[in-house]
Formats: structure tokens, sequence, C-alpha cells
């Protein structure tokens, strides 16, 4: 991938900031691409996370590479000729680089302003520096925030508020009444605002929906992954707290009420009004059931099931819910249940040989 411009090394340098604690190298060279570490393409700029990766990122066309601190004294001992610098989190100095200088993230499309086949209510509200693509409908008194960007075909209901730089990316839709936060993006396919699974029932067993009034409140710099729906909720708001990130095809169930800065990865799963709390974190297909409260800080691994409170911080796995460490040396022992029952049945033919022929 090519940089939009070259770059010396000592810009990258001054870009990074405190991201860059101290370099090694000559830096009078300009680099032209964000490469792997093992590229061979010359010229390029390379990031590593872990001193295993020294002997191939030395071995490649980079000219400049950003290396954690702890790798220092190795690079040292190398006698490299390439550019190091060195970064208490390359990851994010990495990500700075490339979002700034390579591929922004959230993607916009190039167009700028409204397309002329998209629907626009006339009581909508469009701020300044707003993008609208083709095909895309906004209903009425809908309020978009300065420098947002609505993608073609995306659907937004009635009544909605969308803040300042908001990404919707084509194909997603945003129910009545919901809110979304600054700097969110929603990726394509993604459901804000559906109506939850609620039902009232009859004596023969017929099922009446329950309409709900409430709303889906996305705080600031919430990511919602494509294909993950968000229920509204039934008289009180779902809300997804700051900071938290969504991965595809997650559902998120009515009056759910999420924390900040929580990272749920693919087809996580959570029943209605349970609240999960800061800085939650989640292997895929984790399930959540309803009615339960997750304390702050926790971590599950995938494939878990949560089923009733989680009162302590910690790392967890499991179905049924067991803490990390316990639950890494159940499964390491299933493996080894076939063996240990064949032993069993030697034992017993032993001990009482008129029982088990």
């Amino acid at each position: 991938m090519r940089f939009s411009k070259n770059l010396s090394i000592t810009q990258l340098i001054e870009f990074c900031g405190p991201l860059v604690s101290s370099s090694a190298g000559p830096k009078e060279a300009s680099v032209l691409n964000f490469q792997t570490p093992d590229s061979p393409e010359p010229g390029g700029f390379s990031f590593i996370l872990s001193p295993k990766m020294l002997a191939a990122v030395e071995k490649s066309g980079a000219v400049c590479v950003l290396a954690p601190e702890k790798c220092k004294e190795a690079v040292t001992a190398l006698n490299s000729k390439k550019a190091w610098l060195f970064s208490p989190n390359p990851e994010l100095a990495a990500r700075n680089i490339k979002n700034a200088f390579v591929l922004s993230t959230p993607y916009r499309d190039e167009a700028t302003g409204v397309h002329p086949t998209a629907t626009i209510d006339s009581t909508a509200q469009i701020a300044k520096g707003v993008s609208i693509g083709p095909h895309a409908v906004v209903g009425k008194n809908c309020r978009i925030g300065e420098g947002s960007f609505v993608g073609a075909n995306a659907v937004i209901e009635a009544n909605v508020i969308i803040k300042d730089h908001v990404t919707i990316h084509p194909q997603a839709y945003i129910g009545h009444s919901c809110e979304i936060g600054h700097h969110c993006e929603i990726m394509p396919q993604a459901i804000v605002g559906s109506e939850g699974f609620g039902y009232a029932h009859d004596h023969l067993g017929n099922h009446y929906r329950v309409p709900h009034s409430g709303r889906v409140i996305l705080e600031d710099d919430v990511h919602v992954g494509a294909g993950t729906a968000i229920d509204r909720g039934t008289i009180e708001d779902t809300v997804i707290g700051q900071g938290t990130k969504l991965d595809n095809q997650c559902h998120f169930a009515h009056n759910l009420v999420v924390g900040k800065n929580g990272l749920f990865t693919a087809q996580f799963v959570a029943a209605g009004s349970t609240t999960i709390g800061d800085n939650f974190m989640c292997g895929g297909k984790t399930g959540v059931t309803g009615h339960i409260t997750i304390t702050d800080n926790v971590h599950v691994a995938g494939l878990s099931g949560i089923t009733g409170n989680v009162t302590e911080p910690g790392q967890y796995g499991g179905y049924p819910l067991i803490p990390l460490k316990k639950h890494l040396k159940a499964k390491a022992s299933e493996i080894h249940l076939p063996e240990l029952r064949r032993q069993m049945a030697k034992v017993l033919r032993k001990l009482f040989p008129e029982d088990y022929q």
C-alpha cells in the first residue's frame, strides 16, 4: 500500500510524537509503502510487535521499521542498516500512520454533498459538510450533524438524531427516534433500532406483538459491525456506551445497557434487560441470558455462556461460566476421558469380577 505522499523518516518521527520514544539508524531515506514485515518490496515502512519478527523484517525490503522498546538491545546487535523507531505502543503508532497517510478509517466515499437520487424529508435538518449517497432515505424531523456521511441505500427513519462526524455505510438501517453519538460508525446492513422480540400471550397460545416505544442510544465513538442488530427498548432505551466496538453479526436485545469501551466479537448474542459493565471483552459466539448484571472489567473466552450475575472482575470461560484457568484445565482434561473410562472399567472388573464380566 503506497503512502499518499513520500515521507521522510524524520517526518514519521515528528508525526508519531510521544509514540516514538527513540530511534536508531539512518534517517535520510523516504518511505514509499506501508508493508508487511516480510515483504521484499524496497523502500517500505513496516512494524513488528514482537522480537520474534526481527529476523524476518531485517531481511525484508523495508527501510524503516517500527518496533517495541524491548527490541532495542537486539536491534543494536544486528548492526542493521535500516532506520528503527522504538515505541511504547507500536500497534497504535502504526495505526495512526496508516490512518493518516494510507487509508483513513472510517472509509468515506470521495463524493460530497447530497446525491440527487437521495430522498430527504423537507423537515430534516442537514448540517454543513454532510454527504448523502445515492438512493439514501432520511425521514421526517431527522437531524444530521456536521461532517457526517450517509452511504448509498441507507435508511434513516423519522426523528433520528445523528451527531457530528458519523459514518453510516451503505444499506445500514436506523429506526425511528434513535440517537447516534459523535464519531460513531455503522457498517453495511447493520440495524440500529429494530423492534425487540416481545409478545403477550393468550390462553390459546397465540402471540401478540408488544409495541416497543424505547430508543437505541449509541454514545460517542461506538462502532457497529456489518450485519449486527440492536433492538430498541420496550419502554426504556437500549444503550451502547461510549467507545464500545461491536463486531459483525452480533445481536443486542431490547433494554440492554452496555458500558464504556467494550469489545464484542462476532456472533455475540445477548438477551434483553441485561446490564453489562465497562471494559467488557468476549471471544466469538459468547451468549448472555436476560435480566442479569455483569460487573466492570470482565473478560470472557469464546463459546462461553453467561447465565447468571457476574459480580467480580476477572477472566472467565465455559458453560456454565467458571474462572478461565479452571475452564482451560477442564477443556484440556476432556480429551483424556475415553482413556480414563477404559482404565476405570479394567479396575472395576478386577475389583468386582462377578458384576463386570
